[in-house]
């Protein structure tokens, strides 16, 4: 029973840190920066925060995708009990996904 609770509690935790510590080390940069003088408008970048979430959200559909293809194969194909399929096809449609991303990120670049 204390198992099932730890687990979670340590998940949490570490993410709660790693974000903490992100934001942390990031503020003390911009502070540096500020104490320099370096103009802040090199701090703040708006194409990337395009390019992060259509990255994101093209990984989930690849991976969402994936899943559901493992899920195809394994039911029409009648193996059992084999996690194979949903493992192979998360990891290629995702990859394919993150691929589709970079190449609509470099043609958008390239026509600007």
């Amino acid at each position: 029973m204390n198992g099932d609770i730890i687990v979670p509690i340590t998940f949490i935790t570490s993410i709660f840190g790693i974000v903490y510590f992100y934001l942390k080390s990031r503020h003390r940069e911009r502070s540096a920066m500020i104490e320099k003088g370096v103009d802040a408008s090199s701090i703040e970048n708006k194409t990337k925060t395009i390019a992060t979430t259509l990255k994101i959200g093209m990984l989930c559909v690849g991976i969402g995708f994936g899943i559901l293809m493992g899920y195809l194969v394994n039911t029409f194909f009648g193996v059992q009990d084999s996690p194979v399929f949903y493992f192979a096809f998360t990891f290629l449609f995702g990859g394919l996904g993150l691929i589709l991303n970079y190449k609509i990120e470099k043609n958008s670049t390239d026509g600007y």
